[in-house]
């Protein structure tokens, strides 16, 4: 299941998703990953959480994200969340450009038990119709 939290810069979206990866990371019986565009969070991260600085692998593309992604699940079984801050900053796309990203992920995470929750920095009311189907938080 995919799930957003949308909103202005500077309206708490970092918090919340850090609140929830570390609240997650309590419940899990399995892994909690949280993919950032640096490492400016790992103080604010659990130790059960997976921190993985996207700029030490070089992720340039939405096909590069989505296939870091693939990795993961394919040689971690037990990931149950995947927490993503930042995808404009982490792909180098706008947010109108990322609906085949969002059609792959959900083709990915469709068949898996996986929840991946994605920070957006735009007001809810103006994302693209890509988005609509999947749920705000």
């Amino acid at each position: 299941m995919i799930n957003i939290i949308c909103g202005e810069k500077g309206s708490g979206k970092t918090k919340k998703i850090l609140d929830l990866a570390n609240e997650r990371a309590l419940n899990s019986k399995g892994t909690v990953v949280f993919l950032d565009k640096d490492d400016s969070h790992k103080l604010s991260l659990s130790y059960q959480v997976r921190l993985n600085d996207m700029s030490e692998y070089h992720i340039e593309s939405d096909d590069e994200l989505v296939a870091f992604i693939k990795g993961m699940l394919a040689t971690n079984y037990d990931i149950t969340d995947i927490f993503i801050d930042g995808i404009v900053k982490i792909t180098g796309h706008t947010v109108d450009e990322l609906g085949r990203f969002f059609g792959c992920l959900e083709r990915t995470t469709k068949d898996r038990d996986v929840n991946v929750i994605i920070t957006i920095s735009r007001d809810c009311a103006k994302l693209p119709d890509f988005l609509a189907k999947f749920q705000q938080i």
